[in-house]
């Protein structure tokens, strides 16, 4: 379907739309659910979870399965897709602040499978507010997701501040593993460890604005400005006084 559509555009003279596909579920062989993503000509794609399943284990995303990697460590996307990393394929159940944050520097887009809204904001039973389809299992409560729906935004924000059609995931930069870059102009480094402790950064040589983000508290820091002579790796300490996963951001200057 999507060929015929690229065809029939091309053939009508027509700009191009940019075609989607996403998971299809369930199948015969879970870890080969994205095959089809990848290898189509579609232009964006929403893949799933393709982790290893035990054979006596409980079926994905259900309650007990292991956290799929698309949601506790995502892949860095090479480029060749846009991701749109939507929860309702590998956690449709559960997010947080760090999901988000660890899949946008992996250079995908987040979406959030708000199951939360369900019964509303304020419902009788937040526990268990399951309806239709997801009645049986309950729903997450609205609270639960909430530090999800605003680190969506915090997301967002640095996108907007950022050049970020000129920035790609390059994890190798930093000992977190968790980088985008435009390098020499921008980095945006995410420590998604709890313990706070220093991380490194692989620098080229320039003066760069210093911005601390904290993802539990959401408070913004502003450090003094770091000039590097030469490229080399630069160690960097989070400065809130409560430990947690942090943003750390850098621009060129001068």
């Amino acid at each position: 379907m999507i060929d015929t559509v690229k065809r029939y555009e091309q053939q009508m003279g027509y700009d191009a739309h940019p075609i989607g596909m996403t998971m299809q579920y369930p199948v015969a062989d879970q870890t080969q659910v994205n095959a089809p993503l990848f290898n189509s000509q579609a232009d964006w794609i929403s893949p799933g979870y393709d982790d290893a399943i035990f054979k006596d284990g409980p079926p994905p995303m259900m309650p007990g399965s292991p956290p799929s990697h698309w949601f506790a460590d995502p892949p860095a996307n090479d480029g060749a897709k846009v991701i749109l990393s939507d929860t309702d394929h590998y956690s449709p159940m559960a997010a947080d602040a760090l999901w988000a944050w660890k899949s946008f520097v992996r250079g995908h887009n987040p979406l959030l499978y708000d199951l939360g809204i369900i019964a509303g904001v304020n419902s009788p039973d937040p526990a268990h507010a399951g309806r239709a389809a997801h009645a049986s299992m309950g729903a997450p409560s609205y609270a639960s997701l909430e530090t999800a729906r605003k680190a969506l935004g915090d997301t967002l924000r640095y996108a907007q501040r950022m050049k970020l059609i000129a920035m790609t995931p390059q994890g190798k930069l930093s000992s977190t593993g968790y980088t985008l870059a435009n390098t020499s102009e921008e980095y945006l480094v995410l420590q998604p460890s709890d313990t706070g402790e220093s991380f490194d950064v692989t620098l080229a040589a320039g003066t760069y604005a210093v911005e601390w983000f904290s993802v539990n508290s959401r408070e913004t820091q502003v450090a003094d400005a770091v000039t590097v002579k030469r490229d080399e790796r630069i160690r960097f300490t989070t400065p809130f006084a409560e430990v947690g996963p942090a943003v750390l951001y850098l621009r060129r200057v001068g």
